[in-house]
């Protein structure tokens, strides 16, 4: 019993130490920040113009990413070949590749001299220094969380269900959209949320890819290059109120989602 106590208690320091490691870092940004230089941040065209490319890029990163991660999430989670295991583990690769090396991977795939890139712009369309290049950026760097998530919810669905529609004359497309997707739907959304999450915060690739438009966390790194810690804090504690805001009506979004389906 006393063994027990113990190991509650220990847990419980573990995880109030786990909180502490998180919140009072941001809490300290939000106390330490000046006032009057956020005031005149809160003015400045050019942090709004940062804040709207990042958010942008993010939407329409996040987009693409939905486009195709939920169809190959799909396939895997229903066709068995071999070295799928395989294929799965390279759809997670962009989480543990350093993310300037993401850069300069796309830089060399994607830029006006390359094949791939003669050909997209044909169609009027570049990646180096455009929004074009932010939101394939954004979406390498975040599309695993989207499969990864989206996986889950597709192998979390009860067979039978699937059987039984099938066995009542609903067709494959039918089954799809009427069983498969609404039970999987709270898991890509939260992958979905996590993407968008992970593409806001992206710095190190957009540095080789597209250093411009500016996004807000390359701003906030050139502000602290140029002017030091006092220039930045406000565009850092801006930027993390308004993605705050924006996680939490996402995370509702995806709670609501979850009770109706449970």
């Amino acid at each position: 019993m006393r063994k027990q106590k113990w190991l509650l208690f220990l847990i419980g320091v573990l995880t109030f130490g786990c909180f502490a490691f998180i919140v009072v870092p941001i809490l300290n940004i939000f106390v330490s920040v000046n006032p009057e230089s956020l005031e005149s941040t809160l003015k400045d065209g050019e942090v709004w113009n940062a804040i709207f490319t990042t958010l942008k890029g993010a939407i329409f990163s996040t987009i693409l990413g939905l486009i195709i991660g939920v169809p190959t999430s799909y396939f895997l989670s229903t066709v068995d070949f071999r070295g799928k295991s395989f294929l799965e583990s390279l759809l997670n690769l962009p989480i543990v590749i350093p993310h300037v090396a993401v850069g300069i991977i796309l830089l060399k795939l994607l830029s006006q001299n390359s094949t791939l890139g003669k050909f997209f712009s044909h169609f009027g369309i570049h990646f180096v220094d455009t929004i074009y290049g932010i939101i394939v950026a954004m979406c390498f760097v975040s599309i695993s969380y989207t499969i990864t998530s989206s996986l889950l919810g597709f192998r979390s669905i009860n067979k039978e269900l699937i059987w039984t529609a099938r066995s009542l004359g609903a067709s494959p497309f039918q089954v799809l959209r009427f069983v498969v997707l609404p039970l999987a739907f709270p898991y890509i959304l939260r992958g979905a949320i996590l993407s968008f999450a992970r593409s806001i915060s992206e710095v190190g690739a957009l540095l080789i890819i597209a250093y411009y438009p500016i996004t807000a966390p390359i701003l906030m790194y050139e502000r602290f290059e140029d002017y030091g810690l006092k220039a930045s804090t406000p565009i850092a504690v801006l930027m993390m109120l308004i993605s705050f805001l924006i996680f939490i009506i996402l995370l509702s979004i995806s709670y609501r989602s979850e009770r109706k389906s449970a």
